[in-house]
């Protein structure tokens, strides 16, 4: 299957993008196979932690990166607060030389279950500070449409709990934010399947944040091809119904 199509292009924030998979980074995540899997899937973004480390952006995992030429988004998960996750934005728009951040916001370690009035302050004062700022978000429609009238360049809206691998819990909340934003939407978290991407992407999603499809497998990099072919098949499918997009 052809993954990409070169005239299909999109945007995140003001990065044109061909491949609509990013690649979510888990901390924890055995990295000696990381340039096959970005070679397999044809993965052009890919999210991480932001470190406190200045070193972080001389580690192996950022070099790998750099050579693929990935485009490296920082996220601030673990962040305490709102001024806690601007503080570390701002440093991972240091370590990657842009500033854009995936914006991570939880009282909840375990599935980064979203904090709307803490999201809302951070996104706020970072779209102040010349942000592009993709918040991890609940399936709320509301949320979505406050965020978005920040100035949000981008939403991740979860399909389920980060980490549960349960996919699109409740499609109707999923497409309502569709239907009421017009800035990009990726799934953010709660893919467990292949199937999960496609389906996200053929209601309707720009791209797919994913982790657990390709860091759970045993063939990792078979994984990281079949889930790329997933979001180009849900995509194409969603250009069908939709000829003018």
């Amino acid at each position: 299957m052809q993954q990409n199509q070169p005239h299909d292009t999109w945007q995140l924030g003001t990065t044109e993008l061909t491949s609509r998979l990013m690649l979510a980074i888990p901390e924890d995540a055995p990295l000696e196979h990381l340039g096959a899997i970005l070679e397999a899937g044809a993965i052009e973004s890919a999210t991480i932690k932001i470190s406190t480390d200045i070193s972080a952006a001389k580690s192996d995992t950022y070099k790998v990166l750099r050579e693929h030429g990935v485009h490296v988004l920082p996220n601030t998960v673990d962040a305490a607060d709102a001024d806690d996750a601007v503080r570390a934005a701002h440093h991972g728009a240091a370590l990657v030389d842009r500033p854009w951040v995936k914006l991570i916001l939880t009282q909840d370690p375990e599935y980064n279950v979203p904090n709307p009035a803490q999201l809302l302050r951070a996104a706020e004062q970072l779209v102040s500070d010349g942000f592009e700022v993709f918040p991890l978000i609940s399936d709320d429609p509301g949320l979505a449409v406050e965020l978005a009238q920040l100035g949000c360049a981008g939403l991740m809206p979860q399909g389920s709990p980060a980490g549960s691998g349960q996919g699109i819990a409740n499609p109707l909340k999923f497409q309502l934010i569709l239907d009421r934003v017009d800035v990009p939407v990726l799934a953010g978290a709660g893919i467990g399947t292949a199937a999960d991407a496609c389906q996200a992407l053929e209601m309707g999603c720009t791209g797919v944040a994913s982790a657990k499809v390709i860091f759970s497998a045993h063939d990792q990099k078979t994984a990281a091809r079949s889930l790329a072919d997933a979001v180009s098949a849900g995509h194409l499918a969603w250009r069908a119904s939709h000829p003018q997009a």
